[in-house]
């Protein structure tokens, strides 16, 4: 029934691909422009480092010396801290690739790979102060709030995903001899590249459906479907329509399909997908139950102008239609269908 599902999503959104082709090169161009400009600049040194950390040693025996606080608190070995670290600063699909890079070198089982990866799915500082912060928001001191919740709630579902398990220190699963600096470098180099290229392929993919979204979608109905798909869109229409800013913290927290496909990709690990899906919802909760307290102290910005002002050329606003949630439905059961056929490909048992 999935792959029905499914095929029927991916008819309807070859035939918007057909019937607005110049919507669609437009947003592959905004997605092209965004991974050039953002996305390649901004992560891609973040995944060579935390490899190369975690494939030449270097990890193992920085997690000796700082490691004994991450073990006890998220009951993983202390080898996890550096790539932990890099999860909460490198933007979000690095957790997962220090996760893949450790399970693969013994570090980690498989039950400490999937935990790994369901906690350190973070937006980095650079994106949250200063994009969503300053540029949507106008405020890097609620960006700054906004970061320091965000990361805190993290956090949080790392501690509660450790509570039922034992502190591991045990010996790695098996003993490898660590390549030299240089070869190290050239894995990690290689490593971060390949999965710079899925990521970039997500992204304009996404950016492709979504900017075709907007000439039906507005507004809230807008808002809602472009948090589901994609963080960045998400908190861009969320700033137009003036939401507050617990909503904000939901959608940093819940990350988007996009940037779950990011991350699940090239995992060589069993994670099960519905966990993973009630992980991203838990901690988009608890950063909103946290962020509502504190909203009042952070004025809004002035509305910006409509999305379709930056990824689209459209001379005026578009009427809501049910085509357009249509569209927007059939986006999203094709994201979820491809997440759990990740899983699947895993023999997940969920």
């Amino acid at each position: 029934m999935s792959k029905k599902i499914a095929g029927a999503a991916a008819l309807l959104m070859a035939a918007a691909l057909l019937i607005f082709p110049h919507l669609a090169s437009e947003g592959a161009s905004a997605g092209i422009t965004t991974c050039l400009s953002v996305l390649i600049p901004s992560l891609y040194p973040f995944l060579v480092i935390t490899v190369f950390l975690i494939k030449s040693g270097i990890s193992s025996a920085i997690g000796q010396r700082i490691g004994r606080p991450f073990a006890k608190l998220f009951a993983l070995p202390p080898a996890a801290a550096p790539a932990i670290l890099m999860g909460m600063i490198g933007g979000y699909p690095t957790g997962s690739r220090g996760a893949q890079a450790l399970y693969e070198s013994g570090e980690l089982t498989e039950e400490q790979a999937e935990r790994l990866v369901f906690f350190s799915v973070n937006g980095g500082p650079a994106f949250i102060c200063t994009a969503v912060g300053l540029g949507f928001l106008g405020s890097v001191r609620a960006g700054r709030f906004l970061l320091l919740i965000h990361l805190l709630s993290g956090l949080v579902v790392g501690i509660l995903l450790g509570l039922p398990h034992h502190q591991d220190d045990a010996p790695p699963r098996h003993r490898i001899k660590w390549p030299s600096a240089g070869k190290s470098l050239l894995i990690a180099a290689r490593d971060g590249a390949s999965s710079m290229l899925l990521m970039c392929c997500f992204v304009i993919l996404f950016s492709t459906f979504l900017c075709i979204l907007q000439k039906f979608l507005s507004g809230r109905t807008l808002a809602a479907v472009a948090s589901i798909c994609e963080v960045t869109l998400g908190c861009r229409t969320l700033s137009g329509i003036q939401a507050p800013l617990w909503c904000f913290s939901l959608v940093l927290g819940w990350g988007g399909l996009c940037v779950h496909l990011q991350v699940l990709q090239g995992l060589s690990f069993h994670v099960r997908i519905r966990r993973f899906f009630f992980c991203r919802a838990l901690q988009g909760a608890i950063a909103a139950a946290a962020t509502l307290p504190f909203q009042q102290s952070f004025t809004p910005k002035p509305p910006l102008p409509p999305i379709v002002d930056v990824f689209g050329s459209l001379a005026q606003s578009q009427p809501e239609l049910s085509s357009g949630i249509a569209a927007g439905a059939a986006l999203i059961i094709l994201c979820i269908a491809l997440l759990i056929d990740t899983g699947n490909q895993h023999h997940s048992v969920v």
